[in-house]
């Protein structure tokens, strides 16, 4: 019987996290799973997979934005399972929130926080790359659907993010002779746990009960509706399960038609 393959999903217990570790746990991989929610690993392990939880903090010196944390994710994997197949990575600023409002009241240091979304790019792919050059594999990174359009009040935040999805889409022309496939999947008005204005009681990571709060977005939205987190899994799921090497070096939107 051949190995089961293993997927490492940084924080993987928000946003999207939920339905795609259950989604590719159904597909037979193996997780290991970077500050997963309580309960969240007995869940999957029902599906009869392995499940490694990884509690490396989401911040101070040793999370996940640095170099060490990485090593410290990276050593967890490769120790539990000996391989690593595929990598789901959700790249956060460091220590600040979304920089929004009109340019003209900017400020550098705001654009300098901005500019981690790079940085913490930069360090994931450092770390994960060298585990998947020996066989290959499948990376998909997680940025925001801002930096393909621009957008009123949106500057900072949109170039930050175009910058992140234009470095990765380079790394992976870098490494495509490596036979290890990176793209890149932005959204916009997918809603999750947490989402600013929604109602904490009516949203889960499968769902989206609309209300007087998405009347906006949904206007924006040329579908004229929310996404929901299943279907930004079963999206995903084709640009790490193995069912598509052949896709490298792209950006994909997942926003209703909003950055048409």
């Amino acid at each position: 019987m051949a190995p089961r393959k293993v997927i490492l999903i940084q924080r993987a217990g928000t946003y999207v996290g939920p339905a795609l570790a259950r989604r590719m746990a159904q597909a037979g991989f193996d997780l290991a799973l970077h500050a997963a929610k309580p309960r969240q690993v007995d869940e999957l392990a029902a599906f009869g997979g392995d499940v490694e939880a990884i509690e490396t903090p989401l911040s101070g010196p040793q999370s996940d934005a640095t170099a060490e944390g990485w090593q410290s994710i990276i050593e967890r994997t490769l120790s539990r399972f000996g391989r690593l197949d595929s990598v789901a990575l959700f790249p956060p600023a460091i220590g600040v929130g979304v920089a929004v409002g009109p340019f003209l009241q900017a400020t550098v240091q705001q654009m300098r926080d901005m500019s981690s979304y790079l940085e913490t790019t930069q360090i994931a792919l450092q770390a994960v790359i060298p585990a998947l050059k020996s066989a290959g594999g499948q990376i998909l990174v997680f940025t925001s659907d801002a930096g393909a359009k621009p957008a009123p009040n949106w500057s900072l935040y949109g170039a930050a993010r175009a910058g992140q999805n234009f470095l990765v889409r380079a790394i992976a022309l870098e490494h495509a002779a490596d036979h290890i496939s990176i793209n890149v999947l932005g959204s916009k008005n997918a809603v999750f746990p947490g989402f600013p204005g929604a109602p904490a009681e009516g949203i889960t990571d499968a769902q989206v009960a609309p209300g007087p709060w998405s009347a906006a977005l949904e206007r924006e939205t040329p579908l004229g509706r929310l996404g929901r987190m299943n279907e930004l899994a079963a999206f995903a799921q084709v640009l790490l399960d193995g069912s598509n090497r052949f896709q490298t070096a792209q950006y994909f939107s997942y926003s209703g038609g909003w950055d048409v």
